[in-house]
């Protein structure tokens, strides 16, 4: 009892911190000048799927279980573009791609290259090609790079794509009142609270699925790979609340960006060897079907871009929904 007591509090503190996070986020993106989708994709992203990080790195380190930490990233990946379906919901009349710039585009074209350079890495792991340096293999190095790239690339883009905006109309400012100094002093704050909840709930959804006997179950995963994923939702909801759709839309595929790269580092922290040659083939579907959902959502933003009405969930939201759920079944077949 007291367990499930401890579970409530977290997640009302997520969410809490999270509709604060995703405040702070906002201001960040005006004071600093940075714009909501560098910041989302970037910044907002990173601190969200730190437990991600924490909880891989635990599995590889101290419980040696890799498959279970790639397993849990690629996981996340689908389950960030669940929440983007989701949130398709509840934006109102119009749907939430048509209310996002096209710009986010480029983040998920860039997730796409990374889920594809996962994936071939996966596949010829399998193979005789040898794709290691040291005990580290070559398409680990190449997602950390290309994250690094991304983050530049979106940067330099959101840059010149604000200075065609300023030249246009008029920039409004929301948060006048508040310092560029206590922009970066609150956001710093409520990204280490978050963190830190984001990392119990994790532990505590781990022994939740102990003492329910699911611990190694496919439901357990999805368990794990939720508590993981609250602060995504929680900030990306606050978010549109803020009506921010961009901090939400930028915050999902930066996630997704920076899931991969942290797929590297577990590489470079399991060192009885290569990472790749551990990964159960069903990774390669699971990085496959990603692939195909984000790429639904690229096709969306441009659609949306020129449409003019909507259903109760666009068509692209249904079709993100369903192959979150197809996919999820393929990988339960698979292990039970």
């Amino acid at each position: 009892m007291l367990l499930f007591l401890q579970v409530l509090v977290c997640f009302i503190l997520v969410i809490l911190t999270g509709a604060k996070l995703s405040q702070s986020a906002d201001i960040l993106a005006e004071k600093s000048g940075l714009g909501r989708t560098w910041v989302g994709t970037i910044l907002l992203a990173g601190v969200t799927s730190l437990p991600e990080l924490a909880t891989g790195i635990s599995a590889i380190v101290i419980f040696n279980s890799p498959d279970l930490a790639v397993g849990g990233i690629l996981g996340s990946c689908l389950f960030n573009l669940l929440i983007l379906a989701l949130l398709d919901i509840f934006t109102g009349p119009d749907p939430l791609l048509k209310q996002a710039q096209i710009s986010h585009g480029l983040a998920a074209s860039l997730g796409c290259v990374m889920l594809g350079i996962a994936a071939a890495g996966m596949f010829l792991a399998k193979t005789e090609i040898n794709l290691t340096l040291g005990w580290v293999g070559i398409p680990s190095i190449l997602l950390i790079l290309l994250y690094f790239i991304s983050a530049r690339a979106i940067s330099q883009f959101e840059s010149r794509r604000r200075m065609e905006v300023l030249e246009e109309e008029e920039e409004i400012f929301q948060y006048e009142h508040i310092t560029i100094q206590q922009a970066y002093r609150q956001f710093t704050l409520f990204a280490i609270a978050i963190v830190v909840l984001g990392i119990w709930l994790a532990f505590l959804g781990d022994r939740v699925a102990e003492v329910t006997g699911l611990e190694k179950s496919f439901i357990g995963a999805i368990l794990l790979a939720t508590a993981t994923s609250l602060p995504e939702i929680a900030a990306s909801v606050a978010a549109i609340r803020l009506d921010a759709v961009d901090l939400a839309v930028s915050n999902v595929f930066g996630s997704n960006l920076f899931n991969l790269a942290i797929l590297g580092i577990y590489d470079f922290a399991y060192l009885p060897g290569s990472l790749w040659l551990t990964m159960s083939p069903v990774h390669i579907f699971t990085a496959i079907v990603a692939m195909v959902m984000t790429s639904v959502a690229i096709a969306g933003l441009i659609y949306h871009a020129v449409s003019r009405s909507r259903m109760y969930i666009t068509l692209d939201g249904l079709t993100i929904i369903f192959l979150y759920i197809g996919g999820m079944y393929v990988v339960y077949r698979n292990l039970s």
